[in-house]
């Protein structure tokens, strides 16, 4: 069994974690590293040891236009590799389920139609409302795309007209469609002397009863008004 992600210090140190819990020997390593030897196995390109079980942290929407060096798609010979089941990949069921935005805008259109009034209650409250149509938001809104991450390709709009954009406006993000929310202000704090946007989390956990319960309180701060590529979690309770 193997364990890949990208290659940074956050990614692979969890990736160690979660190795550290499996009672079977396995090998962790960036995602670079990995190699398809026509069409009959994965393997690890440093070892070659073939691969039959592969932990994958790494977006999917990313994987599927992945290419080589020569500009070949990898993602067909990795995806008839798992049909064969000549390799089985295990990713978190929210890496592709929850990941488009556009879930948001389905759970607010649902409303009371769907959910009980308490879960209801809970969504009105604390979910921005979010919705496939600017039109649905008003003249104040965060649009950011359907794919997006770390803020990437999004933008902010005052009374009509754009306040603020995203540093990063890469067309794979810019050209997707886009969900719009009401837009929020984030609170500002001081950490070592700076004045930073913060953006306050709480990690929930399964206690194995289909209950969840947190385990955990910190925030995301980041320099700019949208959190980016190099906002970092700041763990402060647990």
């Amino acid at each position: 069994m193997a364990f890949t992600t990208l290659n940074n210090p956050e990614d692979m140190g969890t990736m160690q974690w979660l190795s550290r819990h499996l009672q079977h020997q396995s090998a962790v390593f960036p995602l670079e590293y990995l190699r398809i030897q026509d069409g009959n196995c994965l393997f690890d390109e440093r070892t070659g040891k073939p691969i039959d079980i592969l932990f994958m942290w790494y977006p999917i929407e990313w994987a599927i236009y992945d290419e080589d060096e020569a500009g070949k798609r990898l993602w067909p010979a990795l995806e008839q590799l798992i049909l064969e089941k000549k390799v089985v990949v295990v990713n978190f069921a929210s890496a592709f389920a929850l990941q488009p935005k556009g879930v948001f805008a389905l759970i607010n259109d649902l409303g009371t139609d769907f959910f009980d009034a308490r879960d209801a209650a809970t969504i009105f409250d604390y979910f921005p409302k979010t919705s496939l149509s600017p039109d649905a938001i008003g003249p104040d809104y965060f649009a950011k795309p359907i794919l997006g991450r770390q803020g990437e390709g999004s933008f902010a709009v005052r009374s009509g007209a754009i306040a603020y954009r995203s540093n990063n406006n890469d067309p794979w993000y810019t050209e997707q469609e886009y969900v719009y929310q009401e837009l929020l202000d984030f609170p500002q704090i001081e950490i070592a002397g700076q004045y930073m946007t913060a953006v306050w989390g709480v990690w929930l956990y399964n206690n194995g009863n289909n209950e969840l319960v947190s385990g955990g309180l910190g925030i995301r701060v980041s320099e700019g008004i949208i959190t980016d590529d190099f906002s970092y979690w700041c763990p402060i309770g647990s």
